[in-house]
């Protein structure tokens, strides 16, 4: 007879509990108090591994963080075209929609609705 490592077996039966979620959110608020900085660094590490920055932006209301809307990276200085309209982090991904005429038009020597900018100060 094969005998099953006792520790697989007690994890497909957590798995397969019903009262998963329940138990978890009680120890986990047993536990907030005692590492709750631990706890915080782990849930934004976790948000962050396994999320878009766009989502991130959106759901979080971040205030210093903008995405490219080439690439899809998060930035915090870069073109801001059209009031928000539009955000590129660098020239190459700015150049891919616009032109520098189109850009320069935009830009208006200080007086358009489109600049680059950080969102840090």
């Amino acid at each position: 007879m094969e005998t099953k490592d006792v520790s697989e077996v007690l994890r497909q039966d957590v798995l397969a509990s019903d009262r998963l979620d329940d138990y978890f959110y009680v120890l986990l608020k047993e536990k907030i108090d005692e590492a709750a900085a631990d706890i915080k660094e782990f849930m934004a590490d976790f948000v962050i591994r396994h999320s878009k920055a766009s989502e991130l932006v959106d759901e979080l209301d971040l205030e210093h963080i903008r995405v490219c809307s080439e690439c899809g990276k998060p930035m915090t200085e870069g073109f801001c075209i059209e009031d928000g309209a539009e955000y590129y982090c660098s020239e190459d991904c700015l150049h891919k929609n616009l032109s520098d005429e189109e850009y320069e038009n935009l830009y208006d020597d200080g007086r358009g609705n489109s600049y680059w900018t950080s969102w840090l100060d």
